[in-house]
């Protein structure tokens, strides 16, 4: 019985298969192109223009969001509070101009650099209590 019913599946499943190399082909090598051609009516052409302007004005509204002009900064690293740094002024020896000497430059990259540095060894520190943590 079962012998029949496997018999009966396989036939059908020739069939349907000389059924689907009997159809038109195309795509082959010799073959024509595949296509559907629909006429496109004036409706679906307002649809389609609809759905296109809804997306280009909200990826504009997404857009607005997006600030490009700011550039990448180091957010993560803390900041120390400091005064605020100020050149100090030197009283010319030889005249009455007084001269302005230029440290906070230099002070403010280094300040930037041990913030810096602090940053990364509070990270280290970070590490070390999640290790001793996740040993005991």
């Amino acid at each position: 019985m079962t012998r029949i019913f496997v018999f009966l599946i396989f036939a059908l499943s020739l069939l349907s298969a000389s059924a689907q190399t009997a159809s038109t082909a195309c795509g082959g090598s010799s073959q024509p192109r595949c296509e559907v051609n629909m006429a496109a009516d004036s409706s679906m052409t307002a649809a389609e223009k609809s759905y296109k302007d809804n997306r280009t004005a909200w990826d504009d509204y997404s857009k607005s969001f997006i600030n490009t002009g700011m550039s990448f900064q180091w957010s993560f690293i803390p900041n120390i509070p400091t005064a605020a740094c100020v050149n100090p002024k030197l009283d010319n020896p030889l005249g009455t101009a007084s001269v302005e000497m230029d440290v906070c430059g230099p002070f403010n990259v280094f300040l930037k650099f041990i913030n810096g540095v602090l940053a990364f060894f509070c990270l280290l520190g970070c590490v070390q209590q999640i290790r001793g943590a996740l040993a005991a």
